[in-house]
């Protein structure tokens, strides 16, 4: 599964998918038996995990360089969350309630008050040609210049 994602303040992208879903499941990280990342490795978009932290590449994501928070990385995944399963809305409805779902978990998932000025929310929500298969929503921040970080945001 391919995402595409526009990264500005909350705007949050519609995702692209592809019939071949195999990368997106892969997980090549090793886990705690709590799920916590304690080696990175390639893991598919389908498989990350609210607190995985990882180096945000290009526009596209289908697998992404997932690392322990310890170590340096530019975006962690905050919140996962389903969409409600009806017909496909279109895709400005599905970004307006992505967006909208993001920012309103962005408290409970980090303690925090969401900040525009400090930090951005990228959404990566299904597109109409997955819409059959998927309806989650990744909530992923990042500091706006996609610089490194090290540590956890998530609680």
């Amino acid at each position: 599964m391919k995402f595409t994602a526009t990264a500005l303040c909350v705007l949050l992208g519609v995702a692209g998918c592809t019939a071949d879903r195999s990368a997106s499941l892969d997980d090549q990280s090793v886990r705690d038996s709590s799920g916590r990342i304690t080696i990175g490795g390639e893991v598919g978009v389908l498989r990350l995990m609210p607190g995985d932290c990882f180096i945000l590449g290009t526009d596209e994501i289908e697998v992404v360089d997932a690392v322990p928070c310890e170590d340096a990385h530019n975006a962690e995944v905050f919140s996962i969350w389903e969409l409600a399963s009806t017909h496909w809305p279109g895709s400005r409805a599905v970004a307006q309630v992505a967006e909208k779902g993001c920012v309103d978990r962005f408290r409970s998932a980090t303690g925090h008050a969401f900040d525009p000025v400090h930090v951005a929310i990228t959404g990566y929500a299904p597109s109409e040609q997955s819409w059959d298969d998927d309806r989650k929503v990744l909530c992923v921040v990042t500091n706006h210049d996609l610089g490194s970080v090290r540590g956890r945001v998530t609680k």
